[in-house]
């Protein structure tokens, strides 16, 4: 069984919404993000009310959730509350989001253990790397 305390993502690196809006879909991701951001919004509100309600008819002082399982609910006590993970920097991707054919030009000609060191390194020293290599190509 995989540890509960195990990262389950890793920032790769950030874009700057003017790069990625040319993107396809990218109008319709907006528009459906923000519908799903008000409904979010507005199922917590009304989630909150029920839990309000659950801890008066329950007599409940402490903290409790509910979680709808078909038919019925399963009413919890919440002993403590979830850890916001701290966030690492990230690293800026928009350099390396060009037109494709910018790509092609700047892509240097690796040879197969220098593929294999860039695929085994973290993002931001996968980067530097990758900005040294476009410096000594110039």
């Amino acid at each position: 069984m995989a540890d509960q305390n195990e990262a389950k993502t890793k920032t790769i690196g950030f874009l700057p919404i003017e790069k990625v809006q040319i993107l396809k879909g990218w109008d319709e991701y907006v528009e459906k993000s923000t519908k799903l951001s008000v409904l979010r919004t507005e199922a917590q509100r009304a989630k909150n009310s029920v839990r309000d309600a659950l801890k008066e008819r329950l007599n409940e002082d402490g903290d409790m959730d509910f979680v709808v399982e078909g038919d019925r609910i399963r009413v919890l006590r919440v002993f403590r509350k979830q850890q916001q993970g701290r966030r690492a920097r990230s690293l800026d991707l928009s350099s390396s989001f060009r037109e494709q054919d910018e790509t092609d030009e700047a892509t240097p000609n690796l040879n197969p253990v220098t593929e294999e060191v860039a695929a085994n390194l973290d993002p931001v020293t996968e980067r530097l790397v990758t900005l040294m290599r476009e410096k000594g190509q110039r």
